[in-house]
């Protein structure tokens, strides 16, 4: 968690990860919720209470009523994430965004009603951040979705603080080829 330090100010934060970040938003959902309630609003289907419960459990051994502060809602369009976001109020509640953008890429959707949803939206999670903390997920759009990176620009140009993490990189082997190993 070295990009984002605790207690979290009322700002939008955009994470660019793989995976949309999953292990950081995991982490965060479970430090947030021993202090109190948190929303998670799942745009890729991504939450999994498994890997939360998880960490829950390394931070303390309350883990059903740590767990009971974490409220889940879930979409699977960009029609949804708007009305999602539309109906959820400005509380003093941190807000988890996972992976906002994948219902967005819709190729039925064209990419002018994708930003114009979208636009719409980031002025919700806008709202939402002057009350309590929300953090927004995102994976890097690939050479497929290349025509949807204004959405991506659109959403880090809102944000207070953008923040881009690769992915490792493997590191070469040091084993030999089978063919070399053993070759008398």
């Amino acid at each position: 968690m070295n990009t984002l330090s605790f207690p979290l100010s009322n700002q939008l934060v955009v994470v660019v990860a793989p995976h949309a970040a999953m292990p950081m938003m995991v982490e965060m959902a479970a430090r947030l919720a021993l202090n109190g309630s948190v929303r998670v609003l799942d745009g890729g289907n991504r939450f999994n209470v498994y890997p939360v419960a998880q960490a829950v459990r390394r931070l303390t051994p309350r883990l059903e009523e740590t767990l009971s502060r974490i409220s889940l809602s879930r979409a699977f369009t960009c029609y949804q994430v708007l009305t999602l976001l539309e109906e959820t109020p400005s509380r003093s509640v941190p807000t988890l965004v996972l992976d906002i953008l994948s219902t967005f890429l819709d190729e039925s959707v064209t990419l002018e009603e994708s930003q114009r949803l979208l636009k719409i939206s980031i002025r919700h999670l806008e709202r939402l951040s002057l009350s309590a903390p929300v953090v927004v997920s995102v994976k890097p759009l690939l050479s497929l979705s290349a025509d949807r990176i204004p959405l991506l620009d659109a959403l880090s140009e809102a944000a207070s603080r953008t923040i881009v993490l690769e992915t490792p990189r493997p590191q070469p082997s040091m084993a030999l080829p089978l063919w070399e190993q053993g070759a008398d």
